[in-house]
């Protein structure tokens, strides 16, 4: 682990992405970062020792309870671990919808250890961010897990190599390919998609499985948007969660006959992301999935065009110096 000297940084913001994670077959195991929405933390060093928190938000149900709030939780083992001289006053501006299969608490906990970390004394290297923000997961989920919390910090795909030991590898990704994400205004705990997952696979899904996983990696360094289509097909966890969203073959359906290569589940959803080879493409997909929505859950949606965002978390104002 590595430091960088950071001692005269006084208040910061970060701004941390959304994320697409399994990505179709690779369930906990894969995660891509998207260029919006996401989550803000601002925070600034104070003289008064511990944390300072408080959430900027339209809505009411994010907690503002530190002891409750994921972006609270992960500083607040930062500055136990580290002690700094100093104490941080920090504001959560949570602008991604909760339950969406975007990856809320992991954006919220991203940019909160980024943040704190540019404020330390020695600011250590991003990759080492990583056992923080997974905190935010298990204090979510009961389970640290790394898929949406890697891209987010990190950027671009990410492979969850393992999990004990955490091992996180970043893949090669020729970045054409656009992702077309459908948000509808409907939540999904995450809890509750987990509860559903089959205890049991038989060998003949999981091989087609590691086909498309491998396929899909393969996919993605080429920006072959064929072959990624083709390999986000999942036999195991979209048939468990589909019924969990409304319409949800209707939308995937809609999706494949406007032109999409493939389409999912994005995470644990409601969210449900599309493949497609080029700009104007992606509008017609999104546009026929709106359309869908609308039709066959009975609820107004979002939508997002993005390439994979290769930056992940970044910082948006220095501060000052």
């Amino acid at each position: 682990m590595t430091a960088r000297n950071n001692s005269q940084r006084k208040n910061v913001a970060v701004f941390a992405p959304a994320s697409i994670s399994n990505i179709g077959p690779g369930f906990d195991v894969l995660g891509l970062a998207i260029e919006n929405p996401g989550d803000v933390v601002t925070a600034a060093r104070r003289k008064e020792p511990g944390l300072g928190f408080s959430v900027s938000s339209n809505n009411a149900d994010i907690p503002a309870d530190s002891a409750r709030n994921v972006s609270a939780h992960v500083a607040l083992i930062m500055l136990d671990e580290f002690r700094p001289p100093f104490g941080i006053s920090m504001v959560l501006h949570k602008r991604m919808p909760v339950g969406s299969g975007l990856g809320s608490s992991a954006a919220s906990s991203v940019a909160s250890v980024m943040a704190v970390n540019h404020l330390l004394p020695r600011r250590l290297q991003k990759c080492d961010l990583l056992r923080f923000a997974i905190e935010g997961e298990r204090m979510v989920t009961g389970t640290a897990h790394a898929d949406n919390v890697a891209p987010s910090l990190l950027g671009g795909v990410c492979l969850v190599r393992s999990y004990d030991p955490l091992d996180v590898v970043s893949l090669s990704v020729k970045n054409t390919v656009r992702w077309v994400v459908l948000h509808p205004q409907l939540v999904v705990r995450t809890e509750d998609a987990r509860r559903v997952l089959p205890a049991q696979i038989s060998l003949k899904d999981a091989t087609r499985q590691w086909g498309n996983v491998s396929g899909l990696t393969s996919g993605l360094a080429r920006g072959d948007a064929a072959l990624i289509g083709k390999c986000v097909e999942d036999v195991i966890v979209e048939p468990a969660r589909a019924h969990l969203i409304p319409g949800f073959y209707d939308i995937k359906s809609a999706a494949l006959a406007a032109g999409a290569t493939g389409c999912s589940i994005s995470g644990s959803g409601p969210s449900i992301f599309a493949v497609a080879s080029s700009d104007a493409r992606a509008k017609r997909i999104a546009a026929a999935m709106t359309i869908a929505c609308e039709r066959y859950a009975g609820v107004k949606s979002d939508v997002t065009i993005s390439r994979v965002n290769m930056k992940g978390a970044t910082l948006v104002r220095g501060g000052a110096r």
